[in-house]
């Protein structure tokens, strides 16, 4: 999975503004995006809450990957995580 890595500062930020922050990034790396899963470490929620997805990896993040997602944009070392299927091939942004 192909990830961008960014960072917010001189305000504290929530979801709105993340994912405000995470849309853009994501469409000018790959002209399209579309928000599979995200994550939250402040409040260590995770959307969408799949428990069924068992083994290493939190329910979000493997559901995300098995429904496309190839391109993370995290922000702030993992403040907020989103994940995006698109068109990219997972070969470099």
């Amino acid at each position: 999975m192909l990830t961008i890595d960014t960072t917010i500062q001189g305000t504290s930020i929530n979801y709105t503004i993340a994912r405000a922050a995470a849309q853009p990034l994501a469409e000018k790396a790959s002209g399209e995006a579309m928000l599979i899963a995200w994550f939250d470490a402040k409040h260590k929620t995770g959307h969408p809450d799949v428990e069924e997805c068992t083994g290493d990896k939190p329910g979000w993040l493997a559901y995300a990957e098995s429904h496309g997602g190839n391109l993370a944009v995290n922000i702030n070392g993992g403040e907020f995580i989103f994940i995006f299927a698109t068109g990219l091939d997972n070969q470099g942004v």
